[in-house]
């Protein structure tokens, strides 16, 4: 058993969310009979040049992460106290991910076992890592990626839905899985840092589209299809779930980072500047003659990013499908680019950001507690509270 099956024990979870320009951490407290608590939750930003240096990102992703976690440790609920669980959550551009469906079909039934399904997906993993490889060929070794998650989301049986195919006979079978990979040296850095500062933690890694699907499943209604359109620091990634599985993951490299490059340049401000002047214009906290002169810059980059995000929708052919039906999260970016999104639309959208009273039902938080509500983090901490009764291979 896990140690997700000590119901009569409170148990405490380190949440992280790692991005390309900040990374998030909470203290998840489970009490049994009771709503999750979040005890704290910080965020720190990336430090990144104005030129684009993957580089660089792993060299300042380690430092603050340790930040983050130096924050978490000062905030424990008594002393010598470590967390039962570290849950690691990569978003772009740290980890790489495909949607598969593999299919077998044959003349004569054939009965569905528990080896046949592993050694399907197994080979569909295989596919996927050999997939990167090929684009990668300067790095062409097993150690270059790990893989993070091999998660099965449907079975179908002569082309009809099955919950539990194992012991059914058929002569066509479907299984739709999502695998994704993180790099390796990045995962082993971030698991030795939870080491020093916790001890021998159990760690566990996530991507952002499966634990947001699996999340958004709980608290929407996502049964007619949903495109969850997440601006990052260097990408704006797209999650496609149609069917209720998460059936494909689409990027383009452009997100906040990009806005305040563009920022940087026009008012020839460092980054640092240029990104506390994205968020005094998110929060409508500018005079009016800097306000305009921001929003042309916002505006120009909004038709550059609608540009690439319509390009990106025609390479799906299951996209315009849920095209009506979008949920948009992201920090100040995305309030930045909402409105010149909507206006770029040749046609009605609804776009809608997912807000903290989502969560309502879901969570408490300690009293203390006056940090903001952080999306990017109160999802990772759904994920893992409703999968908190599933024996982990940790």
């Amino acid at each position: 058993m896990g140690i997700f099956s000590r119901q009569e024990n409170d148990t405490l979870v380190a949440v992280f969310d790692i991005g390309g320009s900040s990374i998030g951490g909470a203290l998840l407290s489970r009490h049994p009979g009771k709503l999750p608590e979040i005890l704290t939750a910080v965020r720190f930003p990336v430090s990144f040049s104005l030129e684009i240096e993957f580089k660089k990102f792993e060299r300042t992703l380690h430092k603050t992460f340790e930040r983050v976690i130096g924050h978490l440790k000062k905030k424990m609920p008594q002393a010598g106290k470590k967390p039962d669980l570290a849950l690691l959550v990569f978003s772009s551009p740290y980890y790489v991910a495909q949607s598969k469906i593999i299919r077998a079909k044959k003349e004569r039934p054939f009965e569905i076992t528990d080896d046949f399904i592993k050694k399907t997906v197994d080979e569909g993993v295989e596919s996927f890592k050999k997939k990167w490889q090929a684009g990668h060929s300067e790095q062409k070794t097993d150690n270059n990626i790990e893989i993070i998650e091999r998660e099965i989301m449907a079975f179908r049986l002569n082309g009809y839905p099955v919950l539990r195919p194992i012991g059914k006979h058929c002569h066509d079978f479907e299984v739709a899985f999502y695998v994704s990979a993180g790099i390796k040296n990045i995962c082993d850095k971030l698991k030795e840092c939870v080491f020093h500062s916790f001890g021998e933690t159990p760690v566990r890694f996530q991507t952002f589209p499966f634990v947001a699907f699996s999340s958004l499943k709980d608290i929407l209604d996502i049964r007619k299809g949903l495109l969850l359109v997440d601006i990052g620091g260097e990408t704006t990634d797209l999650v496609l779930i149609k069917n209720n599985i998460l059936e494909e993951t689409m990027s383009f490299p452009l997100g906040e980072n990009f806005l305040i490059r563009r920022i940087a340049g026009a008012f020839h401000f460092p980054a640092e500047e240029s990104s506390a002047l994205l968020s005094q214009y998110s929060a409508g906290k500018l005079h009016s003659q800097t306000a305009e002169k921001l929003g042309k810059i916002i505006g120009d980059a909004g038709q550059e990013w609608c540009e690439l995000f319509k390009k990106a929708g025609e390479e799906s052919p299951d996209f315009v499908l849920v095209l009506q039906n979008r949920l948009l999260i992201g920090g100040k970016a995305a309030l930045a680019l909402k409105d010149f999104i909507i206006c770029a639309e040749s046609q009605p959208l609804a776009m809608h950001f997912l807000l903290p009273e989502a969560f309502k039902n879901h969570f408490i938080f300690k009293k203390s507690f006056n940090e903001d509500k952080d999306i990017l983090l109160m999802l990772p901490s759904l994920f893992i509270n409703n999968y908190f009764d599933k024996t982990f291979d940790l």
